[in-house]
């Protein structure tokens, strides 16, 4: 095996988290009987975005207060044995307290990271990812308006009718685009089409997540056209009876000239302020305004009065 600072690279690791949440996607046993290669692309990630493996000598010593339950329950969702979720809670609440905020699709990424690579070096890619402009600033947040804003932003690039129908199919790019961009597909995409997608993304940062977008819409938009109800669309939109052969195509499509001169031509500043003005401004001043509303049960009537 090529070397490997991550849950890989324990002996008995397929015996204790062999069925892994993680792994859920590890279609016929995809990473077992690719696991160089798969190695091999974690190796490319790191060198896109120009971070060396750690060299601390690292302390995984569980924390003795687990914080936010979510952390636990997320660590849960992931790994199967208990010292590989101790270091995943661990990571999680070192993110939550550098980053100030928390979301799950940040635990699907380090979770799958966590594979390859000791959990400082996984901090240090969480770290470029949560920070830098070029990948996912804001998409983490607890109330992750910065992706919904994006998802709006791709949206105002389809054909006038397929955004309709998209709309008119209930398909709000904030259902979706928190998988496709904040989770990175993870739980969405076969390993054997998930890791070239993932290369792409470290390559290229949010840009390639945004020519991916455009690039599924053009391979499948007959289908959502003919497409009856929300839930059918929405098999779709999670891959569910998207077939393979297709998939694939829209990965490898979305590197392609066309969609990077599409993403590269755009005023990105310009589209994002339109996006959140039209789409989500007034949305969300409603509901932290309603936050204020006094409800009934708060009402004193004289008659309860001293």
């Amino acid at each position: 095996m090529a070397a490997c600072s991550g849950f890989l690279s324990q002996k008995e690791f397929w015996a204790t988290d062999g069925d892994a949440p993680i792994l859920k996607f590890n279609a016929n046993d995809w990473l077992q009987s690719h696991l160089d290669e798969a190695i091999s692309h974690s190796n490319r990630w790191l060198a896109s975005l120009g971070i060396q493996h750690s060299r601390v000598d690292i302390d995984t010593t569980p924390l003795t207060s687990e914080g936010a339950r979510i952390f636990r329950a997320d660590a849960n969702r992931t790994y199967r044995s208990e010292p590989n979720r101790a270091i995943c809670i661990k990571l999680l609440s070192f993110a939550h307290t550098k980053f100030g905020d928390y979301q799950q699709s940040l635990g699907y990424v380090a979770g799958l990271l966590l594979l390859f690579y000791d959990p400082a070096t996984v901090f240090k890619v969480l770290t470029v990812l949560n920070d830098s402009p070029k990948f996912l600033p804001g998409y983490w947040r607890g109330e992750a308006t910065a992706c919904a804003v994006d998802g709006y932003v791709c949206l105002g690039q389809l054909r006038p009718y397929l955004r309709e129908k998209l709309l008119s199919l209930g398909l709000l790019p904030e259902t979706f685009v928190q998988k496709w961009f904040a989770g990175l597909c993870i739980h969405h995409l076969p390993y054997n089409l998930l890791f070239p997608f993932l290369d792409g993304f470290f390559a290229h940062g949010n840009s390639f997540l945004f020519q991916f977008f455009l690039s599924f819409f053009d391979e499948f938009e007959n289908d959502i056209m003919s497409a009856a109800s929300n839930p059918e669309a929405n098999q779709l939109i999670r891959f569910e009876s998207a077939p393979e052969p297709r998939l694939r195509k829209a990965v490898e499509a979305a590197s392609g000239e066309k969609y990077v001169k599409v993403i590269g031509a755009l005023d990105m500043h310009r589209e994002r302020v339109q996006a959140f003005e039209v789409n989500l401004s007034k949305r969300l001043q409603s509901a932290n305004e309603g936050m204020w509303q006094k409800r009934d049960d708060d009402i004193t009537f004289s008659d309860e009065e001293d």
